[in-house]
């Protein structure tokens, strides 16, 4: 598995993020293109500076500071030219601190006006962070961040002086999958990375690494820490954590069971139900849920909550290997008729798959044996590899 992490051990910015990416999967020409395809009114320049030692790449922005409406950021987005995924991501990380100063200010985000967040600085920091993490992602890279220190003091703002984290900050952290840290000098973590990172980054990554290449950012800032962002690009073998639940459970009906069971599928790896002889030689059912090690203590009141079980067994696993795997939408023909089906791929096996519901949709449409629908997409999917 390829992986990128953002290590931001002193915070980040919207330029250090494009900073980091620079050489790496953005050009200055990017850049240029950038301010081109959106008319922004900025000019910039690339700068190689060193930072307590440490040589890094710094794109530094001059601009007429502006105001914009969240719709106006919107508009001035889906007008341009740039590639529809980055225009996608762009207009939801921006919806991100739409939500964000709507909830501080207790307004309907959909009018919110951005000052700071919404000046040709903001809107050049995200589009270009979107071109060089989505070209990343078209390449297999899965994004991470480690815990992101954010600083201390207080900050001016539009409103007024704010503290550190900035309010605004907080809100778009808040239900993201980052960690951070409190503490350190100044503002470290600005409001336009807080969203990049949110939207892009799967959290912490926990597993063993191979590193293959790094990259630095750096910020504006003399800080005693060497004001940079270090980008880490790397790889990892098909295999993560995991932990075992299970309960024994006595006291459900069959039905209560199969609710419980459906319930604690939707948020977890697998759920199974093992018949067992409890003490008193008392019939029960065993309940093992399958689970990602940063989640096993949430899994286990889930499922204490699900069953009323008063205790949960937590095993560690050490690993699991798990096959590089991707999906796959496709439209087909059988009969005559259209559908679109999605296909599970194993890429380290090579084998390729349909999703069940989908097969048993076709079949009950067709009125046709499950085991012939799944034959007519092998021999589909089959001939679309021999071309």
């Amino acid at each position: 598995m390829r992986v990128a992490i953002f290590d931001a051990f002193n915070g980040a910015s919207g330029d250090m993020i494009i900073s980091s990416l620079l050489g790496i999967a953005l050009t200055e020409d990017d850049l240029k293109e950038t301010v081109e395809e959106l008319k922004l009114d900025l000019s910039f320049r690339v700068e190689e500076v060193n930072k307590k030692g440490i040589y890094a790449k710094r794109v530094v922005i001059e601009e007429k500071k502006s105001e914009r409406s969240f719709s106006e950021v919107l508009r001035l987005i889906r007008e341009s030219k740039i590639d529809q995924k980055v225009k996608e991501d762009a207009k939801k990380i921006f919806e991100r601190m739409a939500v964000a100063e709507g909830s501080v200010h207790g307004r309907d985000y959909q009018r919110a006006v951005f000052h700071e967040i919404g000046s040709d600085d903001a809107i050049f920091d995200v589009v270009c962070s979107a071109k060089g993490i989505r070209r990343l992602m078209d390449m297999g890279y899965r994004f991470f961040a480690t815990p992101i220190r954010l600083g201390g003091g207080f900050v001016d703002t539009y409103h007024g002086k704010y503290p550190i984290p900035a309010p605004a900050v907080l809100e778009i952290l808040k239900n993201s999958k980052l960690e951070v840290v409190f503490g350190g000098e100044r503002e470290l973590l600005t409001p336009t990375a807080s969203a990049i990172l949110s939207h892009y980054c799967e959290g912490v990554f926990r597993l063993p690494l191979r590193v293959e290449k790094i990259s630095y950012g750096a910020g504006s800032y003399e800080t005693e820490v060497p004001n940079v962002l270090r980008l880490i690009l790397g790889f990892s073998e098909l295999k993560d954590g995991v932990v075992v639940l299970e309960t024994l459970v006595d006291d459900l009906s069959g039905e209560e069971i199969g609710y419980a069971i459906e319930k604690l599928r939707e948020e977890n790896l697998d759920v199974i139900a093992i018949p067992v002889m409890a003490k008193k030689s008392r019939p029960a059912i065993k309940i093992e849920v399958l689970t990602k090690l940063e989640k096993a203590e949430e899994s286990a009141i889930q499922l204490m909550r699900e069953t009323g079980s008063l205790g949960v067994r937590m095993i560690p696993v050490y690993h699991r290997m798990i096959a590089e795997r991707g999906f796959e939408e496709r439209e087909v023909e059988i009969n005559g008729k259209k559908y679109r089906v999605r296909f599970k791929e194993s890429r380290t096996l090579g084998r390729i798959k349909p999703e069940f519901e989908d097969v048993s949709r076709i079949a009950k449409d067709l009125n046709m044996p499950i085991y012939r629908v799944y034959r007519f997409l092998e021999e589909i999917h089959a001939d679309t590899q021999r071309k």
